[in-house]
């Protein structure tokens, strides 16, 4: 089930109504716990033993940190008749729900995501996972949360760069819907955006969450409609890949670079979609037209991507160990014929990957 609403203490307590106080568990990381918790200790009694705080970002999302995970639970005598609430982004909310689901061989566990990311894509879908071997999500399985709130108001306090990471996903979803979700999306004005938060126009305020909240529920329910037809990714469920192939590849890649900050997901993505659009060109003739606003979008609010040729090899390794790929020794991609028109299991030849990335990295 799937909750947006302002009111999470009436959702709080109908999600939470069957389980006792001491069997509620709640996992989150250094921010959401000053910033988010309050507000679900505001409806719930949640004992100090019963809280995990977990340090905030992606080096956390190992098998050490779910073994952390299973740890808490143990020492606080969690059954498989627990809950364990995820209140975090993509990272507490895909490894709370992978721990969960392998605790005593699954106990329930409840996501309430707080960045625009993980509302609109991690924790939606029953994917959990952790990282391994500096490759994402490698290691998981799907399992539905008993039920997902999205509570709005927590994008109150997002940095900007969180809510773009988060757009960048709403972005590819109206892509592989339709030109109509794109139109809409693209009406949303991220500058009063940024320039509301920081006002104390409290009515425009609002008037931008609530257009908000309706453009993330039109996203949520993108993605809900493509997991409901394929729960577990044999089929229709891949278009949700579109980006990510190479978008993977550059953020795994910026993981192993010390020398520059790691590449937020998001951002990966963004950048992954409009190289994956020049695959779709060379592929499919996808009309360069239809790739210009992104690339506007990108040079406007996200930056330019940052690497070089003598990177591609060690980017196009990466995309071979990528889930998704069908062989061992090929490439696949989910491609657009058009916006809304996808194809599944596109394979690519490294020498069209490379005109893609020569294509992101010199636009």
């Amino acid at each position: 089930m799937m909750d947006i609403s302002t009111d999470i203490d009436l959702a709080l307590r109908e999600a939470t109504a069957l389980f006792p106080p001491e069997q509620i568990f709640v996992l989150c990381d250094t921010s959401t716990f000053k910033l988010c918790l309050p507000v679900v200790r505001r409806t719930l009694s949640i004992d100090d033993r019963n809280v995990l705080v977990l340090p905030a970002g992606e080096d956390i999302k190992t098998l050490v940190g779910s073994q952390t995970i299973w740890h808490f639970l143990k020492e606080n005598n969690a059954t498989r008749h627990s809950l364990l609430i995820c209140l975090g982004g993509g990272v507490i909310t895909d490894m709370g729900g992978f721990a969960a689901s392998t605790y005593m061989r699954g106990m329930a566990f409840l996501n309430i995501p707080t960045t625009l990311l993980s509302m609109v894509d991690a924790s939606i879908g029953g994917k959990t996972g952790i990282d391994f071997e500096g490759i994402k999500n490698i290691i998981g399985l799907f399992k539905m949360p008993q039920k997902t709130i999205l509570h709005t108001p927590f994008l109150r306090s997002l940095p900007a760069e969180e809510f773009l990471s988060g757009y960048a996903e709403m972005i590819k979803h109206t892509l592989i819907s339709s030109p109509l979700q794109v139109a809409a999306l693209s009406a949303f004005d991220l500058d009063k955006w940024f320039t509301e938060e920081q006002s104390a126009h409290i009515t425009n305020k609002l008037e931008q969450e609530s257009e908000l909240a309706d453009l993330i529920l039109r996203s949520v329910e993108i993605k809900r409609y493509i997991v409901e037809s394929d729960p577990e990714e044999n089929g229709m469920r891949q278009t949700l890949n579109f980006g990510h192939t190479i978008g993977h590849a550059l953020e795994a890649f910026s993981l192993e670079r010390s020398d520059k900050k790691p590449l937020r997901h998001g951002y990966a993505v963004l950048y992954g979609m409009i190289a994956e659009l020049w695959l779709s060109h060379i592929k499919f003739n996808f009309q360069t037209k239809d790739i210009e606003p992104l690339i506007s979008l990108m040079k406007e609010y996200y930056g330019k991507a940052e690497c070089s040729c003598a990177n591609y090899n060690d980017l196009i390794n990466l995309m071979r160990h990528d889930k998704k790929n069908l062989q061992s020794d090929q490439i696949t991609f989910t491609l657009l014929h058009s916006i809304g028109n996808y194809r599944l299991q596109c394979v690519c030849t490294e020498d069209e990957i490379k005109e893609a990335l020569d294509f992101l990295f010199n636009t």
